[in-house]
């Protein structure tokens, strides 16, 4: 996959540095970033070597110079050569010019992940990027709790965690209430059902799809879960099939973990798309007995593909730990990290 690159135009030097640097660094798979505090330098620069965002800061969005070639951008019929985007500051009263109008405007000061989010939204909105080539040999693990464990999550996030070790790995939550927000401290602008549209109308690149809604955690990438939950309920089956196989052919990802809620729609054509089916519960006898009732509804499918596919844990009796600290580093280092480092190399399980 060709890197995009971005060039960062600020006189703040330190800023533009440390952007640039950080896109190169964090996102170095897909992005390369460089940073211009000199007008001429960055003019030179394009005469050779194209961008294909610009970010244009304090100092640069006025400049003639770089006016005369948006508004050649602007008039142009079709996908722009060049994405142009306004770095605002709103610490300044000087008001973006009238041609701002015509291009994606970004908030400076914000967190780089963030500020990297918007720019995949805008670059697979414009259609500029080509298209991720398909990957159809990756893996997807599902893992659904009958008795709704509590600790299904954890455990598909400490799992994702462990596979991400040796794999790239995205993880992908359908649970209606996930919790994400209070168990992680993050304030998502975009979700579950943002990335679904984005991928689902076909306007853009799957892999910008994916970026402009993903977040990185310990090692793997995550799509929020959807905030309006109430929606999964009225997403078809075959829209939910779909969006799967783009990720598993065109995200490129090497492993898809999906941690499923509620049967929606399609919900066993979903665990046909699997690789592997963890099907998880605490200890109890309580928790048997919807065990039991799964494999009666799945016996109903008359897959026996399917059949072979799950695999049956009962995870271990876990004390508090989802009560302290810094839950995550929790999961991974306590005995919910040592068992799901053991089921990442097991390639099946007893029932």
């Amino acid at each position: 996959m060709r890197q995009i690159l971005i060039a960062v135009c600020d006189t703040d030097r330190t800023y533009g540095q440390k952007l640039g640097e950080w896109l190169s660094l964090e996102k170095g798979e897909r992005m390369r970033g460089c940073s211009f505090s000199v007008l001429k330098n960055f003019l030179e620069f394009q005469e050779k070597d194209q961008a294909d965002v610009v970010l244009l800061g304090s100092g640069f969005w006025e400049e003639p110079a770089i006016t005369a070639q948006m508004k050649e951008t602007a008039a142009e019929s079709g996908s722009p050569g060049t994405l142009w985007i306004y770095l605002a500051d709103p610490g300044t009263r000087q008001p973006l010019p009238e041609l701002a109008q015509h291009f994606p405007v970004i908030r400076k000061y914000q967190a780089a992940s963030q500020i990297i989010r918007e720019i995949c939204f805008y670059y697979q909105k414009f259609g500029i990027c080509e298209q991720q080539p398909s990957l159809p040999n990756r893996e997807i693990l599902g893992i659904y709790s009958p008795s709704h464990s509590i600790w299904q999550t954890p455990f598909a996030l400490t799992l994702a965690q462990a596979l991400s070790l040796k794999e790239k790995v995205l993880y992908v939550n359908f649970r209606e209430c996930a919790g994400f927000e209070e168990w992680l401290g993050e304030n998502y602008t975009r979700d579950l059902l943002d990335v679904m549209y984005l991928c689902l109308t076909g306007e853009g690149n799957i892999s910008e799809c994916v970026g402009s809604g993903v977040y990185a955690l310990e090692g793997f990438d995550y799509i929020p879960p959807a905030g309006d939950s109430g929606c999964l309920g009225e997403i078809t089956g075959r829209d939910y099939l779909q969006f799967v196989r783009l990720l598993a052919e065109k995200s490129g990802y090497e492993v898809l973990v999906l941690d499923l809620g509620m049967m929606v729609s399609g919900f066993f054509g979903l665990l046909e798309l699997c690789s592997k089916v963890y099907v998880v519960s605490d200890p109890g006898e309580l928790q048997g007995n919807a065990r039991k009732h799964f494999k009666r509804i799945t016996a109903k499918q008359d897959n026996g593909e399917l059949v072979k596919k799950i695999t049956y844990l009962q995870l271990p009796k876990l004390n508090g730990e989802l009560c302290r600290g810094e839950k995550m580093q929790q999961w991974i280092w306590g005995e919910l990290g040592d068992y799901a480092r053991r089921i990442a190399g097991v390639q099946g399980g007893a029932d």
